[in-house]
This record gives structure tokens, C-alpha cells and sequence, in this order.
């Protein structure tokens, strides 16, 4: 698993938006970068899952703009914010689905 930092540096998203996409506090994600706490096997699941969908993406999206994406219902997920389904691997198709979409231009 890469490093929650280095994931947070790579997605460059600050402490607390990553708080907001894993569902912790801002203090936790600090706890985790230092090494001072370790993720739950769920929280590392996210992470993991997060850390995909950031390499699928690729450089569709401009430097800065993955929280946005990741804050934002889609129609086309059925409302749900991809935030929302990074759960489990079954939802998490899903978003991987609409993200190839995206990128290949075909969002009908």
C-alpha cells in the first residue's frame, strides 16, 4: 500500500479534504501520516480503492480539481457522489465504469 502521504501528496488533497473522503478527522489522517496510528482494514480498503481510482483517472483531471470530482453527485452514478462508493469493490466498479466513460468521451 503507498503511503497515506504519499497518496495525499499524489491526489494532492489537503489533510482534512482526505478527512472528508475516508469519513475521519483531519487528526487522523495526521495520526496516520506520522505513523502514529494505522488505518483499520476498512479505512486501508478506501485508501487502496482511492489510490486506484486516482491512477484511472489519470491526468483527465486538472492538478487540483480530484476533491471537486470526488465531492460531486453524478447523474450518471445515480445521484451518488463518487465519495459515496468507495465502500466495497461491487459500487467501487461502478465509479471506475463512469471515470473510463469520461474519458473516452462517452457520457450518454
Amino acid at each position: 500500500m503507498t503511503s497515506v502521504r504519499a497518496l495525499r501528496r499524489e491526489t494532492r488533497l489537503s489533510q482534512e479534504e482526505l478527512a472528508r473522503v475516508m469519513g475521519a478527522s483531519w487528526v487522523t489522517i495526521s495520526r496516520w501520516e506520522r505513523k502514529v496510528a494505522k488505518p483499520s482494514p476498512q479505512s486501508q480498503a478506501r485508501l487502496a480503492r482511492l489510490g486506484k481510482l486516482v491512477e484511472r483517472v489519470g491526468k483527465a483531471l486538472p492538478p487540483g480539481e480530484l476533491y471537486r470530482f470526488l465531492d460531486t453527485p453524478q447523474p450518471l452514478l445515480r445521484g451518488y457522489r463518487p465519495v459515496d462508493l468507495l465502500d466495497n469493490d461491487y459500487s467501487f466498479q461502478d465509479v471506475l465504469g463512469f471515470v473510463e466513460s469520461a474519458k473516452s468521451g462517452d457520457m450518454t
